[in-house]
């Protein structure tokens, strides 16, 4: 079973060592004295994997492919007429994206479980933010500017991370 599964392991500011099942992977949180290599971490987690891999929620199958984003981003940011300094993905647990005031998008690896649609809105909502570094109505009138139906995409969203985040 831990062949299947990826183990993500954190250091961090803790005494001692905990591990819990996530959408698709197994997480292990250990105390930053240790290393990942460490003998005692390697034992707790042969130790508590057994009982904790059939917990895990299998990953959402891939609805929209990471290059397909990609494109999403590049129209878009075409459209709006703006310009990212860097755009990135990476698995981020609580948000789906985000834009720095440098102006680098960093877009999460999870948007492939969502429809299409939800992507474009993300896509379009981080990139306004390189307009209007906010959520002020300036901000929104920038987003309903390129998606008039941005809030009942928001609501549609919020019911894709009740489904998808639920022991996230």
């Amino acid at each position: 079973m831990s062949d299947e599964l990826p183990i993500k392991i954190y250091r961090q500011n803790r005494n001692t060592m905990m591990m819990r099942a996530t959408l698709g992977a197994i997480e292990v949180f250990i105390p930053h004295k240790l290393k990942p290599t460490d003998k005692r971490v390697k034992d707790f987690i042969a130790q508590h994997l057994p009982k904790l891999a059939p917990q895990t929620p299998q990953t959402p199958p891939e609805k929209v492919s990471q290059a397909e984003i990609l494109r999403l981003v590049k129209a878009y940011s075409q459209q709006m007429n703006v310009t990212p300094t860097r755009v990135s993905l990476r698995d981020m647990r609580r948000k789906w994206g985000s834009c720095s005031s440098l102006g680098s998008i960093t877009l999460n690896t999870r948007l492939s479980w969502l429809e299409p649609i939800l992507v474009e809105y993300i896509v379009c909502h981080e990139l306004a933010h390189l307009i209007e570094l906010n959520h002020s109505p300036a901000f929104w009138a920038i987003v309903e500017r390129y998606m008039p139906d941005y809030k009942a995409l928001i609501q549609q969203l919020r019911e894709a991370e009740k489904a998808l985040w639920k022991r996230d």
